[in-house]
């Protein structure tokens, strides 16, 4: 397939991919966010039973109520990379971004591909199907994010080790910001992409895994769909096993959207 102006690339080799089940969350009467209980081994259970009924293999334990990805942003260099995302499983979903324009929430139709943009911070919330859990399919133009270049979003730049208290405290401080209005939200906005920035500068690793991504033809993707149909042939019983016994390189806990898939290894 042609994803260049003037060769054949493949993008995937270039990409951060692979799938995710967000946390499964308590929300209050005022918006506060707390995690329900669980632990590596019960997230590498449900990814490998979402991804099951990814292939149209039986139904599972519904979630219950809604989940929710981590608030997460890169600063961007050169604006990329964007990140593509699609939400299966949902009744209902919504993309929260925060930008410097304010907080917009944007609906998630099943099977839509939403698109994040760097210079944003964004969370993903859903309520599940009967008998499913939410399974997020992700795919970013490269793989700066390994480098550095994606973090979870915080007033005071420190990330607690315990998923339970970082959950807490990233929706915390997405909800303060967001509830900023007039641009008083904006410097809070900027610190948190300007470190990121400054930790990014002069590393060399950025440019070159940028380079990648031009050469593969990532950035000049016209048609997500096929990769993310793609992305779905690479896993197989061998992988979903190595994902119930928590291989690092097929399984992360925690991540941006709680249980993480990554997959991008088995094009490496």
């Amino acid at each position: 397939m042609i994803y260049g102006m003037d060769r054949i690339g493949d993008p995937l080799q270039a990409r951060l991919f692979g799938y995710g089940v967000p946390y499964r969350v308590e929300v209050d009467a005022a918006g506060v966010v707390a995690p329900r209980p669980t632990d590596a081994a019960g997230e590498a259970e449900r990814l490998c039973r979402a991804l099951r009924q990814l292939r149209g293999e039986g139904n599972g334990a519904t979630d219950g109520g809604w989940v929710y990805s981590l608030p997460f942003g890169r600063c961007g260099v050169q604006g990329r990379p964007r990140e593509h995302i699609i939400a299966h499983f949902c009744a209902e979903a919504y993309l929260d971004v925060l930008s410097m324009d304010g907080l917009k929430t944007q609906p998630l139709a099943a099977g839509e591909i939403a698109h994040i943009e760097p210079a944003t911070v964004v969370r993903l919330r859903a309520r599940p199907l009967e008998n499913h859990c939410v399974l997020v399919a992700f795919q970013t133009e490269d793989r700066t994010p390994l480098l550095g270049h994606a973090a979870p979003f915080t007033l005071d730049g420190e990330v607690p080790d315990d998923w339970r208290e970082r959950v807490v405290k990233c929706h915390a401080a997405f909800a303060a910001t967001a509830a900023r209005v007039g641009g008083e939200h904006r410097p809070l906005l900027e610190r948190f992409l300007g470190v990121m920035a400054e930790k990014l500068d002069g590393d060399p690793a950025i440019p070159a895994a940028q380079e990648q991504a031009r050469c593969e033809g990532s950035y000049a993707v016209e048609d997500e769909q096929a990769l993310f149909e793609r992305q779905r042939t690479l896993f197989d019983e061998a992988v979903l096993a190595r994902i119930r016994d928590q291989d690092e390189a097929v399984f992360r806990f925690p991540g941006m959207f709680g249980g993480v898939a990554p997959l991008f290894s088995l094009v490496a």
